[in-house]
């Protein structure tokens, strides 16, 4: 273990002295890639060096363990940079690079919250008359996205937060004053 991190501290140390323009990406997994990633940290705090550590999900690594598989899992743990990908991959042709276009005259993905984009899937997977002009391209699409990869593209366009506080609202009661007192809605 100590072989990796002395030659890890070499690539650094060489890397700053050798050329700022490279970079040089590592993966590393677990307890071991914590420690390389503040090794690496406290080394360029030391020398003044600017470094950025990324640290992502596998999103191989989830399961989705529920019985019922209607939407994505608002507890489950999704990649950005997967996300970041498909979306490039399966969306920005027809939404933009930063969702913002509204193709057939949609609401822009950027307009619309983690739960909104959720409901407007699941409705084109099952209701053939949901969406205006573009349904039928977008009834394909949503046929395709699995739930799980859904949940890394919201992650990318709406953050990492955005499905638990769609979960944390839902769990809320709400109450209304009436004449006769106070009821849950």
């Amino acid at each position: 273990m100590k072989i990796f991190k002395i030659s890890f501290l070499a690539c650094v140390f060489a890397a700053s002295v050798f050329g700022a323009s490279e970079v040089y990406y590592i993966r590393a997994y677990g307890e071991f890639g914590k420690e390389l990633a503040d090794m690496a940290t406290k080394q360029a705090n030391e020398k003044n060096e600017k470094i950025q550590v990324f640290i992502d999900e596998d999103p191989r690594r989830y399961k989705d363990n529920r019985i019922v598989k209607i939407g994505i899992d608002h507890k489950g743990r999704y990649s950005a940079s997967l996300g970041k990908e498909l979306y490039e991959k399966q969306c920005m042709s027809c939404h933009g690079e930063n969702a913002d276009k509204r193709p057939y005259g949609s609401t822009a993905l950027k307009n619309l919250s983690a739960k909104d984009i959720e409901d407007s899937i699941i409705s084109y997977r099952s209701d053939s008359e949901f969406g205006k002009g573009g349904r039928l391209l977008m009834q394909t699409q949503a046929k395709i996205v699995n739930n799980q990869d859904l949940g890394a593209i919201i992650t990318y366009l709406k953050g990492k937060d955005a499905l638990s506080e769609q979960e944390e609202l839902q769990n809320k009661p709400v109450s209304t004053e009436k004449k006769q007192g106070s009821y849950l809605r």
